[in-house]
Order: structure tokens, then C-alpha cells, then sequence
């Protein structure tokens, strides 16, 4: 028998990796940064190609340590940090959201930030707690030059679908 936090942590690499083929699907290699960190050929071959994902991407959080989100999208110049949380029963995800929030606000690097939360097992008003304060540009993090949006599973692939497609 499985430890429900085992169940979530499962459910939430499970979440991660349906990711993986949208990228590959629109011509995205997929690296981990430790891989990346470990190997000088596979560095220089990132030099070589304009779109890669690089997953569990490393920043230094507010609390000034090491953190990891789960992807970072890299398009020619383009620089997209994906934090993913998955909760498909009550838990405490949910509760990570102001931390998630305030890190994508003042420590991610990139300016473009989205946040994939889906699973409906979270509670009801910190989903809405969220979308309110990105929606009503929670201390001001527009005029810090970032971008911020949450979606759905099903809103990233369409997102993503319509901003790398091959066909375009």
C-alpha cells in the first residue's frame, strides 16, 4: 500500500511528464540541468540550437536558497519558466501558491512565467486567490517587466501548441 503523500508525489511527476511530449511533439529537445551542468559536449551543443527545455531548472528562491521549477522553455531568445503543481485531493499544494507566486515575482530570472495547476483537488479559493492576484497584477509585478499567466494542463498544451507549432 502507498503513503498518500508517496500517491502525491507520484501524481505530481506523473503531471510533469505529460508535459514532455508537447514539447517533442513541436521539435523541443528536453535536457536536465544536472545533465547539463555534467557535460561540456552536450553545453555546446545547446549553442547550436534555438529550442530546448531544460527540466528541473534551478534559481535561488526568497529565502536565498537553491530551488527548482519544473521546466525552463528556451526559444531563440526567449527565456519561459513553467512551475507546475499538480493536487488531485485535498493536501497541501495548495498552500504553496504565495511562495510560487512570490518567487516567480521576485527571484525567477526570466520574465515570462507560467503556472500549470490542475488536478481539482485543491481548495476552491486558492485557485481563485491565485488567479485573482495575477490577474489584478499582485504587487505590481507587471511593472517589474514580467509576464505571469496560469492555465489548466489543457490550456499549456493549447498555449503552447498555438506559440511553437511547426506550422506556424
Amino acid at each position: 500500500m502507498i503513503t498518500q503523500g508517496a500517491q502525491a508525489n507520484l501524481n505530481g511527476k506523473v503531471f510533469e511528464e505529460m508535459m514532455i511530449p508537447i514539447f517533442k511533439a513541436n521539435g523541443f529537445e528536453i535536457f536536465n540541468e544536472s545533465q547539463l551542468n555534467k557535460d561540456k559536449k552536450l553545453q555546446e551543443h545547446l549553442s547550436s540550437i534555438d529550442k530546448y527545455v531544460i527540466k528541473n531548472a534551478s534559481y535561488i528562491t526568497i529565502y536565498n536558497e537553491g530551488g527548482r521549477t519544473e521546466f525552463l522553455i528556451i526559444y531563440k531568445e526567449r527565456k519561459i519558466r513553467v512551475e507546475a503543481k499538480y493536487q488531485a485531493s485535498p493536501g497541501s499544494v495548495d498552500e504553496k501558491y504565495p511562495y510560487m507566486l512570490l518567487n516567480g515575482i521576485y527571484k525567477y530570472p526570466e520574465k515570462e512565467v507560467i503556472f500549470v495547476v490542475d488536478g481539482g483537488g485543491y481548495k476552491i479559493g486558492a485557485l481563485t486567490w491565485l488567479r485573482e492576484q495575477i490577474n489584478n497584477n499582485w504587487l505590481d509585478y507587471k511593472q517589474k517587466g514580467k509576464d505571469i499567466k496560469l492555465m489548466s494542463i489543457v490550456e499549456f498544451v493549447n498555449w503552447f501548441n498555438h506559440e511553437f507549432s511547426e506550422r506556424r
